[in-house]
């Protein structure tokens, strides 16, 4: 059809203006002829060619002009749409390099050093990205190899042999070699450098077979060995000049030299205090497992959670390394935020000392007690439901846990009438002048009042938890004092000489659930971490043997044999078991882990971690 058939049509239907001026309408004669002439004289063809295009608009009126151009304006955007769409579709977004991440810790520095560093969640954290270990927890598989290419166990499993990368360097450039393994695990042995991880490698000889393969040589099969070998190794060519007996004392302690993912920069101190504030770290460009992404790394210090979220919400930081649960209310600009929660190895427990208080050597007493607390109580109004109720030391979930054991439910009745049997009868408290009137009648049997005293950290969780415990202990008869340490002095006022009657503290297990160095009676004492004093030569048996077969099966069942014992004697009343919280602005990529071991862990694949991105067609 020729193009231009109806053209005239158009001309006719424009509209015509309603004018009577002669003249007015001479002119539109005028251009009415014009255009008709216009239209004749242009070619007679299917399709217009440019010049004629161009005349269009003469022909049409303004709301026809003003649809042309809503068209041509949809068809634009839909193009743009086309065009970003394909881009998105034929593109994948890839970490890019650089940015700074910084995080608030509640705490300070002491020992950056992975030999001292096992007291100290900051130092722990530190030494975790600054130094590397044979193997090392990956959140997605478990144990991996770490500096170590390879490594073999033998038929007796009594000899570990570790084949190490021959592509690592320390961060001032020197290779690290076996001497470095050697030094370092020679170190720890020496009890003159008072290293935590002493009784770990206690008995364990560490041979050099050339310098890319080391020997580990046990007098006896134990099963968790590998997990020990997390420890993070030491450059020997630095170390070496350090007197073991200055292993605490030098300044390597604060600026190592290491060969993690990040390396050591700077430290500010406060200049009235002289506590480190800020401590900066920059990526290893020459790290065995890949360039990190993120450029530095800066970490605040804080000396309570509620100066720690007080920065988070002041944007000071853009993540803290926990939060504990009855303060997420505090915390503003959510919606800016990423809330990890973790799963964590780790139980919360009253450890009931005997030898500090006597009376907690009656186990019908201590069972009492333990009928005696609202768990769910504290599970759902403290920590707000993010903790398990637990009843025993094996977690739901590890080798060898059972469900199949006494537990001692929360009722209050049952634990009145039981302490009645045992000759507690409820009576007036003669207290001292001095002290405030006493509001509850306190049990008292052969002229010795019902009293004990709960010890623990001095932070807002475990107050308020010791405080409901309280609470309910008091209704049954039991006078309970509360005794609060700081948390920079619990370990060594508190801790290590087990100055109290009843502690409620955490114990993280680690990733081997081995209950040995919490419960054989050999760590009664410091460094070990018996906190109950719990002596049983049964249970030392059963662990002991536990410890020597690499048989899942058969270790499995020597753990429950061990729970059952623990639950028959109630040496401790076990509470729950924590969610870990871990509040992240959401400009960090590239987080990827869902269970931890220690605190530290969550910053297990910091290399992979990004903030800048770029587009790769593919």
């Amino acid at each position: 059809m020729h193009y231009f058939k109806n053209l005239w049509f158009l001309i006719k239907a424009k509209r015509k203006p309603r004018l009577t001026d002669p003249k007015t309408q001479r002119k539109l004669r005028f251009q009415n002829e014009l255009n008709q002439k216009l239209v004749a004289s242009m070619a007679a063809k299917k399709y217009p060619g440019l010049k004629q295009i161009k005349y269009i608009g003469k022909l049409l009126t303004s709301r026809e002009k003003l649809l042309i151009k809503i068209f041509s304006a949809v068809i634009f955007c839909g193009l743009i749409f086309i065009g970003i769409n394909s881009y998105l579709n034929f593109s994948t977004l890839t970490p890019d390099f650089g940015g700074e991440y910084t995080e608030g810790l509640v705490g300070s520095p002491q020992y950056v050093n992975p030999i001292l560093a096992q007291t100290n969640d900051v130092d722990i954290d530190l030494a975790s990205l600054i130094y590397d270990s044979l193997v090392s927890y990956n959140p997605n598989e478990g144990l991996v190899v770490g500096l170590a290419k390879s490594y073999s166990i033998s038929e007796d499993q009594k000899i570990y042999t570790f084949v190490l990368r021959d592509d690592i360097y320390w961060h001032d450039g020197h290779k690290l070699t076996a001497d470095d393994i050697i030094f370092t695990f020679d170190r720890i042995k020496d009890p003159n450098s008072k290293s935590p991880l002493y009784f770990n490698f206690k008995g364990v000889t560490i041979e050099k077979i050339d310098d890319t393969t080391v020997r580990f040589i046990l007098e006896q099969p134990f099963a968790p060995f590998l997990e020990n070998l997390t420890t993070g190794i030491l450059p020997a060519h630095i170390w070496k000049n350090v007197p073991v007996q200055n292993t605490n004392l030098t300044e390597l302690n604060l600026k190592p030299v290491g060969s993690g993912p990040y390396k050591f920069d700077s430290l500010t101190k406060d200049n009235q205090t002289g506590e480190i504030k800020n401590y900066s770290l920059v990526r290893n460009d020459n790290y065995y497992r890949g360039r990190p992404y993120i450029k530095k790394i800066t970490f605040k210090f804080y000396p309570s959670f509620d100066q720690a979220i007080e920065a988070l919400n002041n944007k000071n930081v853009q993540g803290i390394s926990f939060l504990p649960s009855e303060k997420q209310n505090r915390i503003l600009g959510n919606r800016s935020l990423n809330f990890h929660t973790l799963n964590l190895p780790q139980y919360t427990a009253l450890f009931l000392n005997q030898k500090k208080n006597s009376l907690l050597s009656n186990t019908t007493l201590r069972k009492i007690l333990a009928h005696s607390i609202n768990k769910q109580a504290i599970v759902s109004d403290i920590l707000q439901n993010k903790a398990q109720i637990i009843d025993g030391p094996i977690l739901p979930g590890q080798l060898g846990y059972t469900d199949d054991y006494p537990k001692y439910p929360y009722d209050l009745e049952h634990a009145k009438a039981e302490l009645t049997k045992l000759g507690w009868e409820l009576a007036s408290y003669d207290q001292p002048e001095t002290e405030e009137v006493y509001p509850f009648q306190v049990r008292k049997k052969n002229n010795t009042y019902l009293e004990l005293t709960i010890t623990t950290v001095n932070q807002p969780e475990n107050v308020k938890i010791a405080e409901l415990i309280q609470k309910d202990w008091q209704l049954i008869g039991v006078k309970t004092s509360l005794k609060f340490i700081e948390p920079d002095n619990i370990q060594k006022d508190t801790i290590k000489n087990r100055d109290y009657e009843i502690l409620l503290y955490g114990e993280i297990i680690g990733y081997d659930p081995d209950p040995y160095p919490f419960w054989h009676s050999s760590q009664s004492s410091h460094p070990g971490l018996n906190l109950s004093s719990f002596a049983d030569n049964k249970a030392d048996e059963i662990l002991e043997q536990a410890r020597k077969t690499t048989n899942p099966e058969e270790r499995g069942q020597k753990y429950t044999a061990f729970q059952k014992i623990i639950a028959d004697q109630a040496p401790a009343i076990f509470l729950f078991n924590p969610t870990y919280t871990y509040p992240q602005t959401k400009k960090i990529n590239g987080f990827n882990n869902h269970t931890i071991i220690l605190p530290a862990n969550r910053l297990a694949n910091i290399h992979e971690w990004f903030i800048k991105t770029n587009r790769e067609f593919h």
